[in-house]
């Protein structure tokens, strides 16, 4: 199985979980008199084993994430997420640093006039070249995760 594989499988995994244990939540009450819909222990032991393989999934993904180099780069697929992490928070940072001033446009027409220390367009070209660098290492560890054996 390749890293692609393995990732979507344990999107899926997780996604039993949560159904399971829903499951779970919604039958540990039955009917005096009644015979319940599924065993509560039953799904428990099924939980259980879920939650085994899925960590069994992880710590291969991890093992692979931390000994792979991304496809064309020195740096390893675990680098690169949180590389991408970073790159993501300071987007985030950059693409609010003017709200307050938009805001204070309506509030405060009448009070003294404010000017930033750092240029909107800057802060635009910054954000472009960080799109572009989210996005061509976004690109590399989609075709590292396929293109990449899962270790044991």
């Amino acid at each position: 199985m390749n890293l692609g594989e393995a990732l979507s499988l344990l999107k899926k995994e997780k996604s039993k979980l949560v159904r399971l244990i829903s499951l779970r939540k919604e039958n540990i009450y039955f009917e005096e008199g009644t015979k319940p819909e599924f065993d509560t222990k039953k799904l428990t032991n099924e939980i259980d084993s879920k939650i085994e393989d899925i960590r069994k999934l992880k710590i291969k993904i991890e093992k692979t994430n931390l000994n792979t180099k991304l496809s064309g780069d020195s740096i390893t697929i675990s680098e690169a997420i949180i590389k991408v992490g970073d790159i993501r928070s300071k987007l985030s940072s950059l693409s609010n640093l003017f709200e307050r001033k938009r805001s204070s446009w309506y509030l405060e027409k009448d009070t003294k006039r404010l000017i930033a220390q750092i240029s909107e367009s800057e802060i635009e070209d910054e954000i472009e070249k960080l799109e572009i660098e989210k996005g061509i290492l976004d690109n590399k560890l989609q075709m590292t995760n396929w293109n990449t054996k899962l270790s044991e």
